[in-house]
């Protein structure tokens, strides 16, 4: 049974997508949640749902950061523990695709940009919420992606940013037991922003995504969320380490379909 009844849960990229869709399901858990994003006008949005889905009526921390910028790191954990004085759940989800070919000459500015946002900004924020976690015997949830378990060339930076994610997702897992679990979730295709910015080839369609997966489907965000709530509470008390994918079935598809 997932029960996270008066967790305190900090969710990045919470904005939209799939951390938007996370702190939504944790409020309507029982959770006290910060929401963090770019942009005020959607974590005030998402905010809103958050408070209406709780069985508490708890109002969120909503803190408008760009971690591009490491105060703004700071800054996120700062707020979260001035606003609760704990914290139960990290959840990893503040992300950014690079869209620059790898012959481009932009493309190590692109590089830097995708790994402080996507690498850096995760292990400066996990160090900062370690004492609290450690104390709460908590958890951590990151936000990986099958760009890191599979070769997308357009995504170059952005699948090495996430394999490296999931590489420190094993190493934290094992640097902080017993106290703390950490797993990362690894989606596929997902029906959010994110997906329809990465200015995919203009014949790539979400019917065509579909019929590309050997389960005919493309997740919603929801379905992601229930994933990281499952490893976020105790039911999953017995898992650390773990990298687990849930793509639709993409990295199994028979390429000669």
């Amino acid at each position: 049974m997932i029960d996270l009844n008066n967790k305190v849960a900090l969710i990045t990229g919470s904005s939209d997508g799939i951390g938007a869709a996370t702190a939504k399901l944790f409020s309507s858990l029982g959770a006290k949640v910060a929401i963090v994003g770019r942009k005020q006008d959607k974590l005030d949005k998402v905010a809103a749902e958050c408070e209406a889905k709780s069985p508490h009526n708890y109002k969120p921390v909503v803190i408008r950061a760009d971690f591009v910028n490491d105060e703004d790191v700071v800054r996120t954990l700062q707020e979260t523990i001035s606003a609760y004085k704990h914290l139960d759940i990290l959840i990893n989800n503040a992300g950014q695709s690079n869209n620059k070919d790898f012959l481009d000459t932009d493309a190590l500015s692109d590089y830097d940009r995708t790994q402080q946002i996507n690498v850096r900004s995760v292990v400066r924020l996990t160090q900062l919420a370690a004492p609290y976690l450690i104390e709460a015997k908590g958890s951590v949830v990151n936000v990986s992606s099958v760009s890191s378990l599979n070769t997308f060339p357009r995504m170059w930076s952005y699948g090495m940013a996430k394999s490296a994610l999931n590489m420190f997702t094993k190493t934290m897992a094992s640097r902080l037991a017993p106290n703390v679990r950490v797993n990362s979730v690894v989606p596929g295709p997902v029906r959010t922003n994110f997906v329809a910015s990465l200015n995919l080839d203009p014949k790539t369609t979400w019917d065509r995504l579909v019929d590309k997966q050997p389960l005919k489907r493309v997740a919603d965000p929801i379905d992601l969320a229930n994933l990281i709530a499952f490893l976020a509470c105790d039911a999953s008390r017995n898992t650390t380490g773990s990298i687990v994918v849930s793509d639709s079935g993409e990295l199994i598809a028979d390429p000669m379909k």
